[in-house]
């Protein structure tokens, strides 16, 4: 009997703290859903354009002051985020150590509370003021200038260990301020850097955009003649553009032609759509690309950049090619479909 009026007690407790339990996580949930608020945008900026935010910027010098910001009831919740987010974004003009480590880390945390619906999704909500985002974007910031002048120091020193520098980082604002160093570093150290990067870019690709940057200062034919071949990723498509953008037409011309002999198709493949636009009315250029018509890797990338504003020399060409039934003649014939479709597309707008 004992024993059971026991396990009686227990199991009342039991009852009586999971109740209480719940009631704390409703009056918890009920109080986030008091603070984070759903409002319309357009009255939502009304509200944060009723007061004069400019004027409290300037004083927050401390989490302290900040805080009490956040907190201050005459102020319409959007005009406190609103001069939240205006402070989080003027800390890029100055440096890291210019501001309380403190702030950084509220910033880099502070939940939104002012949700407006998206854009983009009509059934989702976004901050109106991204204070977690804006404070990110500075921090990438400080970054890449705190990495700038970290590489802005080696090249001075030791210009070959840069490639190994930016190999060693996985973060994109470090890498991107190793690349800005470049800019300022004299040719020598640049000629350094992109040496020991081509020794090592068939094994390590990730090295396309540092190279990418040290041809646009060297305009080396053979550095390029080497990323052609052993580039890849995502930083090839640019690197492409920005060296059809530095290089004359006959040397354009030239590399478009080492491109489709010797690069792997897909390398030569983004170079015919980087190269060919400034190279359409070569003829050198447009022969090679309809003697490519054939090919089986390249044969489609030569039919769609000729179809790009065809010249009447090359659709001439073109229609003499597709009377044929050939592979060639298939792919001469589709560019005159592309071509002839964009045209139509342009007159109906």
């Amino acid at each position: 009997m004992l024993a059971r009026m026991i396990n009686r007690i227990r199991i009342h407790f039991a009852a009586f703290a999971f109740l209480l339990a719940s009631g704390i996580t409703d009056s918890a949930v009920a109080q986030q859903r008091h603070i984070v608020s759903n409002w319309d945008r357009s009255s939502a900026m009304a509200a944060a354009r009723s007061v004069n935010i400019d004027i409290v910027i300037n004083e927050i010098d401390d989490l302290r002051v900040l805080q009490a910001l956040e907190n201050r009831s005459d102020w319409p919740l959007p005009a406190r985020e609103a001069a939240i987010y205006k402070y989080t974004r003027s800390l890029a003009s100055g440096s890291r150590n210019m501001v309380d480590p403190a702030i950084v880390q509220h910033l880099g945390t502070y939940q939104a509370q002012v949700l407006v619906p998206s854009e983009d999704h009509a059934n989702a909500v976004v901050p109106l003021f991204n204070i977690r985002g804006a404070a990110q974007g500075v921090e990438n910031g400080w970054i890449r200038t705190e990495s700038s002048a970290e590489a802005h120091i080696l090249l001075k020193t030791e210009p070959s260990l840069l490639p190994d520098r930016y190999l060693q980082s996985a973060n994109p604002s470090q890498r991107a301020g190793y690349v800005d160093a470049l800019h300022r570093a004299d040719r020598a150290s640049v000629q350094a850097v992109q040496f020991a990067a081509l020794e090592q870019l068939p094994t390590t690709p990730e090295l396309t955009p540092l190279i990418a940057t040290t041809i646009s200062i060297t305009a080396s034919s053979d550095a390029i003649r080497r990323l052609l071949v052993d580039g890849s990723g995502p930083g090839l498509t640019s690197a492409l553009n920005s060296v059809g953008k530095q290089t004359s037409p006959d040397e354009s011309a030239a590399l478009l032609k080492y491109a489709i002999r010797q690069a792997p198709a897909g390398n030569a493949a983004l170079a015919i759509a980087a190269w060919w636009p400034s190279l359409r009315h070569d003829a050198a250029s447009r022969q090679l690309l309809i003697d490519t018509l054939d090919d089986p890797a390249l044969g489609s990338s030569a039919a769609l950049a000729l179809a790009k504003s065809p010249d009447v020399l090359t659709i001439r060409e073109l229609q003499l090619i597709a009377n044929g039934k050939s592979t060639a003649a298939k792919r001469a014939q589709l560019a005159l479909d592309i071509s002839r479709d964009g045209l139509i597309g342009e007159v109906q707008k």
